[in-house]
């Protein structure tokens, strides 16, 4: 990667993710785009650290930590921005640089908004039929979205649905169409990735937090959520979503769906192929499906339908593919929607 291809992914960053929705993390990001020392750092390290949420996460846990106090304040200040957060940010990387690099190193992104329920539960109710149905969600981190029947979904007037004294409660907009709002017949919930994190470990639930944009009201939504994943434990996989899976599949009898959710970005585009690949042979005597929440252009395949035009960060596809006996018999896209889970636009 070249400089100018840094400062470009961070610009787009900036504009297409941030505006509308996290004003810190637009500042920030601005002021990253202009600092020639940051982006020499930044190429000197491994491929992954040059992802914009790990720098920003990384500071964030520094900040958790408290370790960065003057920092500090302008995370606290929900409403905006305090004047000179970027610089300050900049600033502040550069000094800490070498307590940096082992978090930037060791960690990778690891978001698992629990918010994402409120767009997996309409898709998985469209996608799993009656019969009894194990669920394999990859790249699941701490499991967060494992948690679902354990959360609060309130649709506004179409609905809700889990307990209504749960800690977690998530508020979804339905923005167009008629989502299914009703539990889907999952028996078995079964979470694998490279490198789960147990909600239980202070390190690891700080990570999550600090992966979490701190402006954007989700903080106290992902301690509550870390709580209930502690209270309830999720089956948690370590392995690879190309190189593991193949034999999770194999250990499991009956229907499965595999849900990625903003997992599939981060790998490489002779991976996402292998990933699929593995998914078609997993079907043969079997249907499995894939419920897939990612960016647009991720997932091949899925039919092209334009976005609602909706202010703020940029609205992600939610696809459903069907794999039986080895093809490929359907694809869809059931919908757009917020990354965070803050609203969704149905289709089918």
């Amino acid at each position: 990667m070249k400089k100018r291809e840094l400062v470009a992914w961070w610009r787009w960053f900036s504009e297409s993710e941030c505006r509308g929705y996290s004003p810190l993390y637009e500042s920030i990001s601005n002021a990253i785009c202009a600092s020639d020392e940051l982006h020499d750092r930044l190429l000197a390290r491994s491929n992954h650290v040059r992802q914009p949420n790990m720098l920003l996460a990384a500071m964030h846990d520094l900040v958790l930590r408290g370790e960065a106090p003057e920092l500090a304040a302008h995370y606290n200040s929900p409403a905006s921005p305090l004047a000179g957060a970027g610089d300050l940010f900049v600033e502040t990387a550069l000094h800490r640089w070498d307590e940096l690099v082992p978090v930037l190193e060791a960690r990778r992104t690891q978001t698992n908004e629990v918010g994402r329920v409120s767009v997996l539960a309409p898709a998985l109710a469209a996608v799993v039929a009656d019969e009894p149905t194990t669920l394999i969600d990859v790249g699941t981190s701490a499991g967060l979205t494992l948690t679902l029947p354990h959360c609060r979904i309130d649709y506004g007037d179409r609905g809700t649905l889990g307990p209504a004294d749960s800690p977690v409660c998530v508020d979804c907009e339905i923005l167009g169409g008629d989502p299914p709002i009703r539990p889907a017949a999952i028996t078995r919930r079964i979470g694998l990735d490279r490198r789960p994190l147990d909600p239980n470990d202070p390190a690891d639930a700080r990570w999550l937090l600090a992966c979490t944009w701190p402006d954007t009201g989700r903080l106290e939504r992902t301690r509550a959520a870390l709580d209930l994943a502690a209270a309830h434990p999720s089956e948690l996989r370590t392995g690879d979503a190309v190189t593991d899976l193949p034999a999770l599949l194999a250990e499991l009898e009956g229907p499965i769906v595999v849900t990625t959710t903003w997992a599939l970005a981060y790998l490489p585009d002779h991976a996402r192929a292998a990933f699929v690949n593995v998914l078609s042979a997993g079907s043969v005597g079997r249907p499995l499906r894939w419920v897939s929440c990612e960016a647009p252009g991720v997932v091949d395949g899925l039919p092209e339908i334009d976005p609602p035009d909706v202010e703020g960060i940029s609205a992600s596809v939610v696809g459903s593919t069907v794999f039986r006996d080895g093809i490929i018999t359907e694809r869809r896209a059931l919908g757009h929607a917020h990354p965070h889970g803050h609203w969704i636009w149905w289709h089918q």
